[in-house]
């Protein structure tokens, strides 16, 4: 199921790929809003007068005179107004009846987008799942939002991936090849001064619910390893697996003395043969799962004898006959990979 790449359905995908047409050979420059102009003119495209709101800059399109496929907004922060930081168009600007619906309007949106343009460079989910193409100093994300609608946005190259989404939401997550990741740290460089394990389990269940909730849009699957950087035995893991979300005391098969089986399953684990998992019917569609896996991973962490300035993660999307690493921004640990061995 995980290589199977949906179409999707959606009436608007003849105008969104006239439209992906349309923008996919735009080049700003440095982002001005004189170069964007520039740019946009042989298309017809006129900015109507410039509007403040939370701290940003918009400027938006009149009446069929801006982007054919929907509302279009150009950003830039109040701080620099002639310095552009996105163009967001919204392809689908309605909330979707249901999840189903949701998957199909974003599914055929990626379709069109890797019909025209080929793979993806990223995988992501900020306040929803997205893709990213990166092109020369433009690039194009394709962006499913909480209710269901689809924005289009062209990003500067050099801010892409982060400037997906809400500038204020949590558990964001980034799929890709490692030379399109920030760089994994050496086993022996964490820091995490100031951290406690009350904040590690609450990023921890942000993130959980955002991958939870992205992944079968893909469709993918994810596996996340959390442990001692410097004792690869010393982990626990949890992966997704169709709808469900499934989490794994693995050390405990290293050092069976500390898993008290009493403890274990007043905490919610079973045991099948020494291995203590849950399993998380319908994560997706169920945030609470989220926090209770993180609740339950991050005490056996700790059961397991691994301190905080040793914890890391490491872990992989795939999907769509793909693979990917796995970066999490928003968890405050550091990302260590451990080669397969």
């Amino acid at each position: 199921m995980e290589n199977m790449i949906p179409r999707g359905n959606w009436l608007g995908d003849d105008t969104f790929r006239t439209f992906v047409k349309e923008v996919a050979p735009l080049r700003f420059g440095s982002w001005s809003l004189a170069e964007f102009e520039r740019a946009t003119s042989g298309l017809g495209w006129e900015l109507q007068e410039p509007k403040k709101v939370a701290g940003q800059v918009w400027r938006r399109f009149p009446p069929r005179k801006g982007p054919s496929a929907g509302y279009g907004t150009l950003i830039a922060d109040a701080s620099e107004p002639e310095r552009i930081r996105k163009l967001n168009v919204r392809v689908v600007d309605l909330p979707a009846e249901d999840l189903a619906t949701a998957a199909g309007f974003i599914r055929a949106a990626w379709w069109v987008m890797e019909e025209e343009l080929g793979p993806p460079t990223l995988w992501g989910g900020d306040s929803g799942p997205w893709m990213l193409w990166r092109r020369p100093d433009t690039s194009i994300l394709v962006h499913s939002h909480d209710e269901g609608e689809v924005s289009l946005e062209l990003l500067p190259a050099a801010t892409d991936s982060d400037s997906a989404g809400s500038r204020h939401s949590r558990g964001r997550w980034r799929g890709a090849e490692p030379a399109d990741l920030p760089p994994a740290l050496a086993p022996a460089a964490p820091d995490l001064s100031g951290t406690t394990w009350e904040q590690v389990e609450k990023r921890l269940s942000d993130t959980l619910r955002s991958l939870d909730h992205d992944t079968p849009f893909f469709p993918g699957r994810f596996i996340l390893h959390l442990g001692d950087a410097r004792d690869p035995q010393r982990f626990v893991q949890c992966w997704s697996q169709d709808l469900s979300l499934v989490v794994e005391a693995t050390g405990h098969l290293h050092r069976p003395d500390a898993a008290d089986p009493a403890r274990m399953e007043r905490n919610g684990w079973e045991s099948s043969r020494s291995i203590w998992q849950r399993r998380f019917p319908d994560a997706m569609a169920n945030p609470a799962h989220a926090a209770t896996a993180a609740r339950m991973l991050v005490e056996e962490l700790r059961q397991l004898g691994v301190g905080l300035a040793d914890l890391s993660y490491d872990g992989t999307m795939s999907g769509r006959g793909r693979g990917f690493h796995l970066d999490l921004p928003d968890l405050g640990i550091p990302r260590v990979h451990h080669p397969a061995d």
